[in-house]
């Protein structure tokens, strides 16, 4: 059924691969990330230059995640089957090339801008997953923690750099030169191509394609309920049809998962209650995160009254934190008790957004900042960890279908908190607070209303730790 695993071998070829893998990984979703943040800055002046309205712009946010959602999963599988090295660099190729393409779209031609922001999103979505799958195939698990701590240390500086960069780049070069610094990335593709292992790859089980499609289907439902959750109310268009095609999708994923004798999402994955636990967490953990960070802005601005560029320096700070932690707390979490260390992170985080919940609204600026260089700390202190222990209880042949499954969790959490923690932000507005201990200002007490998302997942996050370390582990890695 499966091709021999890679060893972590002895070799000087080995040791020199090993040595270089980390850091090109690192750089390919330093790039991705940055692609994102850098974009996000520039819609406004893409929506004047196009003469298109913020819906049309909105497209190139929305279509991006919805497409990068839908293929995390399906090239963690196809990595599986075809290897992994040569499904992560199809993705970087068709990154890079989309990108490029992208710089010069004519400015009578949105939808060919729209169009290659599609290919962006359907290349970038193979870089987490199978980044972190050729890691657990060429790091052993006692060392790994310290290589995804790098990993999520270049996820911060994306995130950190990203705006500032975007919006240099867009005032005085152009637009353009945001995609061309993402098309910078086919440059790391010679280098990956020799440097990345092939060994032990590919796995001969036939791929379920119609069982993907339903599992697509599912997530395109998902994200599509969610988006109009987060734009219009739960009332909106996109919520009534997002809601059918959601719930018949996951029928389907279900009926393909019980009656095909190769599902796309192998059975041995779902019946490991460790992996199946892990993966709710990184739902709940992304979306607690997302949600606060997401409300952040908003009460920056309309509570302490900053400008949008002040909110971003303020914003900052988390972001740093999180790029400076994350590669330390990793190399933690190869010598001490991983999901320990989650389940402290995962409670400072709840710490801090039980105080924006209760009564850090109305504080000024410079008292918000300890806040947020703490739920820096506890973002860094759960993400790594978290990562780590899930690449130990998945074996190396499944290693591409399970990552790609976890990081779909992980994609899909942020988005389902964006959008509830907005929506309960505009459905809370000129209502009584929910809770009698909060004591921000009453005519802000929305704020407070909407960090209860956040607080509520943060709380299950910490509770599926605690059931995930008593739950036996039935896969034991196959190194």
């Amino acid at each position: 059924m499966s091709g021999p695993p890679e060893q972590s071998g002895g070799t000087a070829a080995s040791v020199e691969t090993s040595r270089w893998l980390v850091p090109l990984l690192a750089a390919a979703v330093f790039f991705s990330v940055l692609n994102t943040t850098m974009i996000n800055v520039a819609l406004p002046t893409i929506r004047d230059v196009f003469d298109v309205t913020e819906a049309d712009t909105g497209r190139l946010a929305t279509l991006y995640s919805l497409f990068f959602g839908i293929m995390t999963p399906f090239y963690g599988r196809l990595g599986d089957r075809y290897g992994l090295r040569r499904m992560y660099i199809t993705g970087m190729v068709i990154f890079g090339v989309s990108s490029l393409l992208a710089t010069s779209v004519p400015t009578s031609a949105f939808p060919l801008l729209v169009l290659f922001r599609v290919g962006q999103g359907i290349g970038s979505a193979a870089i987490p997953p199978l980044g972190t799958a050729l890691i657990m195939r060429r790091i052993p698990s006692a060392r790994r923690g310290a290589s995804i701590g790098l990993i999520a240390a270049s996820v911060g500086a994306g995130q950190a750099i990203g705006p500032s960069l975007g919006g240099a780049l867009t005032e005085f070069v152009s637009w353009r030169a945001v995609f061309l610094i993402s098309a910078v990335i086919m440059t790391l593709i010679p280098f990956q191509y020799k440097m990345f292992p092939t060994k032990g790859e590919g796995d001969a089980a036939p791929v379920d394609w119609w069982g993907g499609v339903a599992l697509a289907g599912t997530i395109a439902g998902l994200l599509v309920t969610v988006d109009g959750i987060q734009r219009e109310g739960f009332d909106s268009l996109l919520v009534l049809i997002g809601a059918p095609v959601t719930i018949t999708a996951v029928t389907l994923t279900v009926m393909r998962q019980r009656s095909m004798r190769f599902p796309f999402i192998d059975r041995e994955l779902l019946a490991n209650r460790r992996f199946v636990l892990y993966s709710l967490t990184a739902f709940a953990m992304m979306s607690a995160g997302v949600s606060t960070l997401i409300l952040l802005p908003f009460m920056l601005e309309d509570v302490n009254g900053l400008a949008t560029s002040q909110v971003g320096l303020v914003l900052l700070s988390q972001a740093i934190v999180v790029t400076l932690l994350s590669r330390p707390v990793g190399s933690l979490a190869d010598r001490y008790d991983a999901v320990v260390l989650s389940s402290i992170g995962l409670s400072i985080v709840l710490g801090v957004i039980v105080m924006l919940a209760t009564v850090a609204v109305g504080w000024s600026v410079w008292a918000l900042l300890p806040l947020l260089l703490v739920f820096g700390v506890g973002q860094a202190s759960t993400f790594s960890p978290l990562q780590t222990t899930v690449t130990r209880v998945i074996p190396r042949r499944l290693a591409g279908t399970g990552i790609g499954i976890y990081n779909m969790m992980f994609f899909v959490g942020a988005a389902f908190g964006a959008a509830v923690s907005t929506g309960l932000l505009s459905a809370r507005m000129d209502e009584s607070a929910l809770l009698p201990i909060y004591f921000g200002p009453e005519e802000f007490s929305e704020f407070g209303d909407a960090f209860l998302y956040g607080l509520g997942a943060a709380l299950v996050g910490i509770v599926l730790l605690q059931f995930a370390r008593r739950a036996p582990n039935i896969m034991a890695e196959d190194d």
